[in-house]
Order: structure tokens, then sequence, then C-alpha cells
């Protein structure tokens, strides 16, 4: 390595910190720390989901429900994915050249491959049982595979019943591709604006219409919590202390729920609804999202075995949440199986199970398969964008 060339040879001037440029490149990078959030998100939500199922097939109730509001507590996992969707993506937008062709679609059709694959593959098992059941309609079958809300009020969950989270996710990747057919400056400030303008309109006119329940829902205002964690975040880069600080109030704010209470946020039906998303917000989307932005302020490296093992499930946390539900289903149908085993046990026997067969699926079918469509989306003339890589 040459050391002989002045300093400032060939320095080009940097953009300022509100820019999209590459001053921002060195502070929007993968985070390990991140990716580990995201394992302890997914195995929340199947914690929650797994005591239901024991509690349903168990002859004795297991001990945790008892315990003032556990039961249901893991279902803040969506809030913590939400506010983490919120950041990811607009680090993903905040990288984009100004000077790249067609970036709105290129942004979409990432997103496209990014969450359908396996998610259509998934969907396939209770598509089938509704077919066998004969419970399966036009209006259902469509909203499913595109991830889009119901024509009834209330929306309707989706074919794979975890998947109403993500028709909320595309709703906001649609916005952030809509602004950014008005170029990529203060695109984020301009989604910010975009989803704020839909709640008030909801909370001006209510949202008993399905297409109000998805665009005006408060529930969006967990991804625009994420948006402005990337706008601090570009600009200050990490903060140790003040990531310190807001780690230990955020996880001290979404812990105090179990003794407090969450006034039914957990309930999907009543945020398909519109009826509980402010309650959900304030319980669990605000302290979520500080609990996130602790995370990405705090710097540092995962390096011991164990910590890239939980990085891995970070990695895997999509598949892991997607098959839950057929895991699941399949571990209700074998209980008596394991019925002798205390309920308490059988809880964490689930999230085992749903843990494995989602690494398995992640390793065996969703990254193949994306890299395999993302490969020929690139061959047939993608633009060279950089993107976040999560």
């Amino acid at each position: 390595m040459s050391t002989s060339l002045p300093a400032k040879r060939h320095r080009k001037p940097q953009p300022p910190a509100d820019s999209t440029g590459n001053s921002v490149q060195h502070h929007l990078r993968k985070k390990d720390a991140l990716q580990i959030l995201r394992a302890v998100a997914a195995l929340l939500v199947v914690y929650a989901h797994s005591i239901d199922v024991v509690e349903a097939q168990a002859h004795a109730a297991p001990r945790q429900i008892r315990f003032f509001f556990l039961e249901n507590f893991g279902a803040c996992g969506v809030d913590i994915f939400f506010a983490i969707s919120g950041f990811i993506l607009s680090t993903a937008v905040l990288r984009l050249s100004p000077a790249a062709p067609r970036k709105a679609l290129d942004f979409i059709m990432r997103r496209y491959i990014r969450i359908l694959p396996i998610y259509w593959i998934v969907t396939l098992i209770p598509l089938a049982l509704s077919v066998k059941r004969h419970q399966l309609g036009p209006q259902l079958l469509f909203s499913s595979i595109f991830l889009l809300p119901s024509f009834t009020y209330p929306m309707l969950e989706p074919l794979l019943s975890i998947g109403w989270t993500l028709i909320f996710e595309m709703f906001f990747y649609y916005v952030l591709a809509l602004n950014l057919l008005f170029g990529v400056r203060r695109v984020i400030e301009r989604v910010i604006l975009t989803i704020s303008v839909f709640v008030v309109i909801g909370l001006t006119v209510g949202m008993h219409h399905p297409l109000l329940i998805l665009v005006a829902n408060p529930i969006n205002i967990e991804f625009l919590m994420g948006c402005i964690i990337a706008l601090v975040f570009a600009r200050l880069g990490h903060r140790s202390a003040l990531g310190t600080a807001l780690l230990i109030l955020g996880a001290a704010a979404l812990g105090s729920t179990i003794f407090f209470g969450y006034r039914e946020a957990d309930h999907s039906g009543l945020v398909l609804s519109g009826v509980s998303s402010w309650y959900r917000v304030a319980y669990w989307g605000i302290p979520a999202a500080i609990l996130t932005a602790g995370i990405v302020f705090r710097p540092g490296e995962v390096r011991s075995a164990f910590g890239r093992f939980c990085v891995y499930l970070g990695d895997a946390s999509y598949s892991i949440y997607l098959t839950s539900v057929i895991t699941l289903m399949i571990y209700g149908r074998l209980y008596r199986f394991v019925a002798s085993v205390p309920a308490d046990l059988n809880i964490f026997i689930g999230v085992a199970l749903v843990t494995i067969v989602g690494a398995v699926t992640y390793s065996r079918i969703e990254k193949p398969i994306t890299q395999f469509v993302s490969g020929v989306y690139r061959r047939h003339g993608a633009p060279p964008v950089r993107t976040a890589a999560w």
C-alpha cells in the first residue's frame, strides 16, 4: 500500500449531510445488532403464537399465561419490525444516486423480489387447505396473492393470517416508490408528510372503509418513526451514550407493558377495523422505535459465535415469521405426542421448532430463490442502483 501521495490528492468535495450522496454512506451500513433485533422481534411473535397453540391443546394451562400480561406480549414484535423496516428502507433510499435511472421502478421491483417469492410459496399451504374446505373466494384470493386490502369492512386477513402485516409493509413501499417519482432529494421527508396527511384524513372522516383502514391507519406511524431515526442517524452517526440511553429506555418502556397492560393492542382484528391502532402505537410503537434507535446509534460489531448465530437468525427472520403459522399448526396437530411434557416447556419446544423450520427455509428456499430472481432481474437490464443490503 503506497503512502507517498498527499492526503488531499484526488479528494472530491463532499455533499452536505442532508444530501443523498456519499456523505451518509459510512453511517448507513448493515448493522449486526439490528439483525439481532429482527431475530428478537420474530421470536417474540412466534412465542405469542406458541402460547396460543399450547393453551388450546394442553389439559393444564401454562403458568406463563397467568404472569401479568405476558400471554400476548410477543405480538409487539410486529411493531419492532415496522420501526426497523422504516429505518432500513429509508437508508436504502438515502443510498440512491440522484442520477440513477428508474429509481422508483427499481426500488419497488427489488422489494417484490425480496418479499413475494417466499411469501407465495408458504401461502400455497393455506391456499390448498382453503380449496379443500371450499372456503376460498375470489376476493380473499386476490388480496392474499397481491397483498392488497380486501373490499370489505373490516379488512380481512389474507390466507396466511400473519400476512396482514405485509399488507401494511407493501403500502409503505408504495408510498416510498411514488415519492421517488419526484426525485431523491428530500424523499424521506415527503414520505413522512404523505403518510401523516393520510392519518389526519382518517382522523377527520373515519376509517369505515377497507382502503382507508390501510392508508389512514395510525399503525403506519410506526414506519415513520423508523424514517425519522434514519434521517437523524444520517446526520449524527454513531452516538454511544445516546444509543445506550435510548436502548434502556425503549426496552424498559416496552417491557413495562407486561406488568401494566396494553389495552388489547395485540388484537390484529381491532387494527384491521381501525379501532385499537392508536393504543398500539402508544403502548408498543413508540417504545419499539426508541429501542430500534438505541440499537442504531450504538456502534459495534458482533464477533462471538453466539452473536453471529443470532445475526443469522435475523437474516432468517422473514422465513421464521412466515413459516411460524404452518409449523405451529402442524405442532398443534401432533401435540398428543408431547402432551406428557409440561405445557410451559412445550411452548419453548414450539418456538424451537419454528426457528429450525424457518432457518432451513431461509437457507434452502428463500435465499436461493431470492438470489436467482435477483440475477434474472439484473440480466434483463436492471440499473446498477445501490440499495441497502438488508
